[in-house]
């Protein structure tokens, strides 16, 4: 979701709200404290957020799926399938499955490692533990669901965005936390700073008042076949486009038109058209994200045109410490076996 301009400060309007997110903050820890219905039998790593909308969970968790393969484990990821009209569980198969289905992410998780989607975490889990019994040395890898108390989780990483931070320390509606801060703080076992943005320092420092450690890491282009000062056509329906634009700058693409389009925007023939034609009147190469891709097939003619058009800017996860996902895996294993 795309964040209103006065979750970022305590203004006028945030502090009507107050009352209502006092309300909904309740209601919050209320849910987050109900007992725990399923442990599984093998480990559940949660990869979340403190915050409505996009922080890096799906690049975060993709990260940890391939440091989990190279460690010869066998990972499971277990996402809501979020703008997906399947309710679950089930098993994505990509060749059949579209965005509609299952949500862009969960696509893209399932081009990594096998992915459930499930609304109900815990028949989700049940599941990827019947998938894990023929691989051997499985883990569930949740993309979201840190707030969630239905299924037990044996390590918590939490996703901060530097840029976005927490807003303005109020929860929603007043501001973006999804719950009060300091329970949900308690309940990290470790957090990911993305980036380094202006709130980064202040925001690391907080969490050591709260007597969390922190990480950082930042989202860098993977290979990318198009030479450098390629002029293209830019557009995507991402939480923060500045962040695809600013990829496409380190990667020295001349970016000469761009459209942006709500996040997980489902696109039409006519828009497809549109930017086909935009880029041809141009004489532009076509870029988009990979979470936009996998949306294009679902807009008739023109939007298959465009998906075979469009060049894929992909990114990745970089953590500043290389050793840290063997490190998250390897305690979640610990954890796991002191159950």
């Amino acid at each position: 979701m795309k964040a209103p301009e006065f979750w970022n400060e305590r203004s006028t309007l945030a502090w009507l709200l107050y009352p209502v997110s006092l309300i909904y903050g309740r209601f919050s820890l209320q849910r987050m404290n109900r007992k725990v219905r399923y442990k599984a039998h093998i480990p559940v790593l949660c990869v979340g957020n403190l915050v409505m909308g996009g922080a890096g969970k799906t690049p975060t968790a993709l990260a940890l799926g391939k440091a989990a393969a190279d460690l010869r484990l066998s990972p499971i990821f277990l996402t809501r399938g979020f703008k997906g009209k399947e309710a679950g569980p089930l098993r994505v198969d990509p060749q059949t499955h579209t965005s509609e289905d299952v949500g862009d992410e969960a696509l893209l998780l399932a081009k990594v490692a096998p992915t459930v989607v499930a609304r109900d975490r815990v028949a989700g889990a049940k599941l990827a533990e019947e998938i894990g019994k023929q691989l051997g040395g499985a883990l569930i890898i949740m993309d979201d669901g840190f707030q969630n108390p239905y299924l037990f989780k044996d390590f918590n990483l939490v996703v901060v965005d530097a840029q976005q931070s927490i807003g303005n320390s109020m929860v929603f509606p007043a501001g973006p936390l999804r719950a009060p801060l300091n329970p949900q703080i308690r309940r990290a076992n470790q957090l990911v700073i993305v980036g380094d943005g202006a709130h980064a320092p202040r925001l690391r420092q907080l969490l050591a008042k709260l007597g969390k450690s922190t990480t950082r890491a930042c989202i860098k282009p993977a290979k990318c076949r198009m030479l450098g000062g390629t002029r293209v056509f830019a557009f995507c329906g991402i939480g923060h486009p500045d962040k695809f634009y600013q990829t496409l700058e380190e990667l020295e693409l001349d970016i000469i038109d761009y459209q942006d389009f709500d996040d997980h925007h489902a696109f039409t023939n006519e828009e497809a058209e549109a930017i086909l034609e935009r880029a041809k009147a141009q004489n532009l190469d076509i870029v988009t994200t990979s979470k936009d891709h996998v949306r294009l097939k679902l807009a008739g003619p023109a939007g298959e045109k465009l998906a075979r058009k469009a060049q894929i800017i992909a990114v990745e996860m970089a953590f500043d410490d290389n050793g840290f996902p063997r490190r998250v895996l390897e305690q979640c294993s610990r954890n796991f076996s002191r159950r």
